[in-house]
């Protein structure tokens, strides 16, 4: 079926064709970006490419990360501050019950928006993964 539109132009209906929009909130789009961008920087400096992960991580590396991400957002859930500290390659992490005033040197705290995601990152890698390995 063809729709006449107000400028006289012609379209084919859209039935049955995704819609975008509808299916993804800027809002979310934009976090997610904004967190893609600030994990972009490597602890020596450098700057990894966006499409970096496209090559793959494996099945393993993503699901690790999936679960810790998904524990962090158990945690702020169940009413718990989680906080993180990353020097170089190694990371450690609080986890208290009431919030610090002044957060200690070197930790940033774990918010929802940031394990949510984490959780979306981690998902589409390993979804991309299997995807791949289907030779979808």
């Amino acid at each position: 079926m063809v729709r006449i539109l107000e400028s006289g132009a012609s379209r084919d209906t859209d039935n049955g064709k995704f819609e975008y929009l509808g299916f993804m909130h800027p809002l979310n789009d934009y976090s997610f970006a904004k967190y893609m961008h600030k994990h972009r920087f490597m602890s020596d400096g450098s700057m990894r490419d966006a499409n970096n992960w496209w090559g793959g991580f494996g099945l393993d590396v993503c699901i690790q990360s999936l679960a810790r991400h998904i524990e962090d957002l158990k945690l702020i859930y169940a009413g718990y501050f989680v906080y993180e500290k990353r020097v170089g390659d190694k990371a450690e992490r609080i986890v208290k019950k009431t919030k610090f005033k002044k957060l200690p040197k070197y930790y940033t705290e774990i918010t929802v928006e940031g394990c949510c995601n984490a959780i979306r990152f981690n998902s589409e890698a390993f979804k991309l993964e299997t995807m791949k390995k289907e030779n979808i």
